[in-house]
């Protein structure tokens, strides 16, 4: 009996020192439920969201997790929890995990999409993964807003895929305004940007770590196995503004742009893949700033001249503020094989104020492969400040120069599609650039006396409008929003289009996805008495997100002769004299507009 009570207390005094065991929970919760339930979440639980369409959330979602037990915040069926309408969403905290979400047909109403932080909450060590943003665009394309605004340190940001971006803005942003923010570690890895039109205008980057007032401070950022596929929103793809970051083992396929090292030092760009399949504009590494090391790179086909060059190496500003350009120093740029590449220079940019070349540059034991050159660089300042050294080439002819000797060397093997793609973006979403499918070209006849604008509404996408000799009198704007082509049936007999509305409007109005051909047309723009004086020839949509295409072949306009005897409020109205052939009438006023509206100009 004393022995059985000496063992009841030796049992009882170990359960004493045992700490309490708290076992993890799962809760499966509708989208708008999930802040609630992270008021009480402990480390270790889970929390689904069941599937539905959830429009106009505004999802503020803050957590406790550890390193061991983070917090995790899934779709109960990844790409199942479709998010549209005006939804944001916020992560702030410690270690919460984040994945499944389907961001898609919606817009921000208020800051960009996805923030890693709450208000002056930031979130650290918590993750974004598995999730899509996918044509999250407002209604204009010159409202600015990104998809992803990194804050806090130690996050990471994997397997998303992030497309259909139409609007200004940087797709993906690494903030380090905040001291909080500075050498922050960031992962952002195995992502996969899809294609971005060209936007026209500075401010339209696919990614960006910094800006040039953080350019001297470390972020420390691990941009990683990504693959950029078309991210050609303007001509810097990542745009590097700050110091000690790494970009590697990402692929940029036909991207008109470039890897920019903008602003601070001692970044490093290597193992990336890219592939221009010949596309204009299609680039590599531009290199600002000291400190850098570039190697084992492979860029191939790539057709970028200048700013867009496979390498770039830029001329400096003298005491150059760090806004500007700073001069390359210091750079190292090793084992790196270019090959058919129309563009590797040194000294870009040069001008009346970009004056000073690169200093203790040194560019070794690369390959250059390209049998359309005769040489393998252009030099467009002077070369004295970097060392060749150890550099294979192979082009039209044996070249022999310091620094580079004439040898057969063999083109890498590059890796096939699916190879590219995969583990890139979502693993429930198609993460590949969608091809137009062919259009059908019917023909539509038609002669004087028909409702043009009637014709071109019913028409089929890609359909052909063929104008017989004849005047054709419109009273309202023909609307373009699909592929059209417009022509004469007879060259020599050019069709007159006169605009004769009771309201004043466009002649042609390109709306989103408009893509028009006009060939051999003349746009009169005389004013008819009692009619109303067209606002422009061709112009586009006021409210627009998608590119348009807009070719003028061979077409004619006429202005009123009598336009000095017109009241001046008619006279500002009118078609300007002359017009030369091919012009594309108030579309370039537009896209004017539309960048001063953005720089604050106007």
């Amino acid at each position: 009996m004393m022995t059985r009570n000496i063992h009841k207390a030796i049992i009882a005094l170990l359960l004493v020192g045992l700490p309490s065991i708290t076992f993890a929970k799962r809760y499966d919760v509708a989208l708008p439920e999930v802040a609630s339930y992270l008021k009480t979440a402990q480390p270790g639980d889970r929390i689904y969201i069941k599937d539905g369409q959830y429009k106009d959330m505004q999802l503020k979602w803050i957590g406790k997790g550890t390193e061991k037990s983070p917090i995790t915040i899934e779709a109960l069926n990844p790409g199942k929890v479709k998010i549209e309408g005006g939804s944001i969403l916020r992560i702030a905290g410690e270690w919460l995990s984040v994945s499944g979400l389907h961001f898609t047909d919606g817009y921000a109403p208020k800051g960009s999409v996805i923030e890693f932080r709450n208000g002056q909450e930031l979130a650290n060590h918590c993750r974004l993964t598995n999730c899509v943003i996918d044509k999250f665009n407002p209604s204009r394309r010159d409202q600015a807003y990104s998809y992803i605004l990194l804050y806090g340190r130690h996050n990471r940001v994997d397997h998303c895929s992030l497309t259909g971006k139409l609007n200004l803005g940087v797709t993906l942003i690494v903030i380090l305004n905040d001291e909080r923010c500075l050498e922050n570690h960031h992962r952002i890895d195995h992502n996969y940007f899809g294609e971005r039109p060209v936007y026209g205008s500075n401010g339209a980057e696919t990614m960006r770590v910094g800006t040039s007032q953080q350019a001297y401070s470390s972020s420390n950022t691990v941009i990683e196995n990504n693959l950029f596929e078309r991210c050609s929103g303007e001509v810097e793809v990542i745009s590097i503004k700050s110091s000690d970051n790494i970009i590697r083992n990402n692929t940029l396929l036909e991207c008109e742009g470039v890897v920019a090292l903008r602003h601070g030092d001692r970044n490093t760009v290597n193992d990336n893949l890219f592939i221009g399949n010949g596309r204009r504009n299609t680039g590599g590494i531009r290199v600002v700033n000291a400190g850098h090391q570039i190697y084992d790179n492979v860029l191939v086909g790539l057709a970028g001249t200048r700013f867009f060059s496979a390498l770039g190496v830029m001329d400096a500003v003298p005491n150059s503020l760090p806004n500007r350009y700073c001069q390359v120093v210091d750079v190292k740029m090793y084992r790196n094989t270019f090959v058919d590449c129309t563009n590797i220079e040194f000294g870009t940019g040069k001008d009346m104020e970009r004056t000073l070349a690169p200093e203790k540059v040194s560019f070794t034991d690369n390959i250059i492969i390209n049998k359309g050159l005769d040489q393998p660089y252009i030099a467009v300042d002077d070369v004295a400040g970097i060392q060749f050294k150890d550099n294979k080439v192979q082009l039209a002819k044996n070249y022999s120069a310091p620094g580079f000797t004439t040898e057969k060397v063999k083109a890498p093997q590059l890796p096939d599609d699916a190879a590219i793609r995969k583990d890139k973006g979502a693993s429930w979403f198609k993460n590949q650039v969608a091809h137009p499918a062919a259009n059908v070209h019917k023909e539509y006849n038609v002669s004087p006396g028909t409702n043009l604008s009637e014709v071109i509404h019913s028409a089929e996408p890609g359909g052909v409008i063929i104008l017989a000799k004849g005047t054709y009198p419109i009273q309202r704007a023909m609307f373009i929003d699909k592929p059209l082509t417009i022509r004469a049936a007879d060259a020599a007999n050019k069709p007159l289009v006169r605009f004769n509305g009771d309201k004043p409007d466009n002649m042609v109005t390109i709306a989103d996805g408009g893509k028009m051909v006009i060939e051999n047309i003349t746009f009169d723009g005389v004013l008819e008495p009692g009619k109303a004086l067209a606002k422009a020839g061709i112009s586009t949509a006021f409210d627009m997100i998608q590119p348009y295409t807009l070719i003028v072949d061979a077409a004619n306009s006429r202005t009123s002769e009598k336009a000095d005897s017109l009241p001046l409020k008619e006279q500002k109205l009118l078609l300007p004299k002359a017009l030369p052939s091919a012009t594309v009438f108030s579309a370039i006023y537009q896209e004017m507009l539309s960048t001063m509206r953005q720089r604050k100009m106007i």
